[in-house]
């Protein structure tokens, strides 16, 4: 007999033996006399021996239900305070955080967010990972993630935190030698920069409904946004950059916005984390100051 299928009922049967009675036991476990008596029956005779000696509604320990009791009393007191001490430790705003966002994103906006979160939360560490790409959790196991597009892995949670819209834009020294394009198809004609993982363009006319996508390959192609902004900026090409990165840029005039007159692809930013039955606070105060932060302070001011 294997003593681990009926840890459940030798729970059931302490708690009993602490109660002193069948009614008393029966309020502290929540659970009908007649349930109680039928597990512990239940338990008898997987052990193969009586543990109470029942009469009316009391029962005596026999010498094989102390013998037991004795042996259980010290281990379920173990768990019970580890299993508090484990309570303690994610409840409390405590503990390790694994974080994963883009490089852009963590340097151009999140860092103030970042460097208060670690003020207010002394005893919480961060673990950050920057990276462009969706790094799954085999290669950055994380807690919290931040990504940007539409989410569509559906064994992750997913927040909306804010977002962003993108920008076709120049500078004005590529101006000076190239005519501006006056629609999208134009665009083959001009030196591209292309910021992956943005290789498909996609612009819609909302007075005539035309929608115009295309693949692109530019002269310049990274992974990397603020390096890609740069090269446009210096004057290599028309590139298509969220309006979060760029929006300093086209307040000094260093870019200028090209077919104004057509909408570009909204790109919004998510928190995102794995599903479970319960989640720390350390957790659940990043996600919940991340979404206040998002709504305070969004990315393109």
């Amino acid at each position: 007999m294997e003593h681990a299928h009926h840890l459940d009922d030798l729970a059931i049967f302490a708690r009993l033996v602490e109660a002193g009675s069948l009614r008393r036991g029966s309020t502290a476990l929540r659970m009908p006399v007649a349930t109680i008596s039928r597990r512990l029956q239940k338990l008898e005779t997987a052990l193969g021996c009586k543990l109470l000696q029942r009469g009316g509604n009391g029962f005596a320990l026999t010498e094989a239900g102390r013998e037991y009791y004795d042996r259980l009393k010290p281990m379920l007191l173990e768990l019970s305070t580890q299993l508090h001490e484990i309570d303690q430790r994610q409840s409390q705003c405590v503990g390790l955080l694994r974080v994963g966002m883009p490089v852009n994103l963590a340097v151009q906006w999140l860092d103030r967010f970042l460097s208060d979160f670690m003020t207010r939360y002394p005893r919480i560490d961060l673990h950050v990972t920057l990276s462009n790409r969706t790094l799954d959790q085999q290669e950055a196991p994380f807690d919290v993630a931040i990504r940007v597009g539409k989410q569509t892995q559906k064994s992750l949670m997913v927040k909306r935190l804010t977002g962003t819209w993108l920008v076709l834009c120049c500078a004005p020294a590529y101006l000076a030698r190239r005519a501006a394009p006056t629609a999208p198809d134009q665009l083959i004609d001009h030196d591209l920069i292309v910021a992956r993982p943005l290789t498909t363009w996609r612009f819609r006319h909302p007075q005539n409904g035309a929608v115009e996508t295309f693949g692109v390959s530019g002269r310049f192609s990274v992974d990397e946004m603020e390096l890609a902004t740069r090269m446009i900026v210096n004057g290599h090409g028309i590139g298509l950059i969220p309006n979060s990165m760029i929006a300093g840029h086209l307040k000094k005039g260093n870019l200028a916005p090209l077919l104004t007159e057509w909408e570009t692809d909204q790109r919004d930013f998510y928190a995102v984390w794995h599903e479970s039955d319960f989640m720390p606070m350390r957790q659940r105060v990043f996600i919940d100051e991340l979404t206040h932060f998002a709504a305070t302070n969004p990315p393109d001011v």
